[in-house]
């Protein structure tokens, strides 16, 4: 059998072996794990990345489709203000070209008056001179 002295050696090389072989278990689980958490920040990095592109586009798309609806909403709205100013000038071209038709009726029928005015005068004049003939 063992003595003593063996026994402690046996148990010294067995506690070194065991050490050893604690410390490269240990480093191996330790490399495993920072490798795994490397490739999981990794991992997370490339979703967090290919979401925030995905929000971005999608942002970007409602953005432009609220722009898209604004600028027809504001189209529309000028064509009607247009449409309706169109009605107005027509109404006030119709207007203004009934004012100039008047104003030559107007017009014509103050000549025609001063024409007749003329008229009965130069009538008055020769009924006169015929009257002092006469007389």
């Amino acid at each position: 059998m063992l003595d003593e002295r063996d026994l402690a050696i046996l148990k010294n090389t067995m506690e070194s072996v065991l050490n050893e072989r604690l410390a490269k278990s240990e480093t191996a689980i330790l490399e495993k794990v920072d490798e795994r958490l490397a490739k999981s920040e990794t991992a997370i990095l490339e979703k967090v990345d290919e979401r925030l592109a995905k929000s971005e586009t999608t942002i970007l798309e409602k953005v432009d489709e609220r722009l898209a609806k604004s600028e027809n909403l504001i189209l529309e709205e000028m064509e009607r203000t247009r449409s309706i100013l169109e009605n107005r000038i027509d109404k006030v071209e119709r207007e203004v070209d009934g004012l100039k038709q008047y104003y030559r009726i107007t017009k014509s029928e103050n000549d025609n008056a001063m024409l007749l005015l003329k008229l009965i005068e130069q009538l008055s004049k020769r009924v006169e001179e015929l009257e002092r003939k006469i007389a």
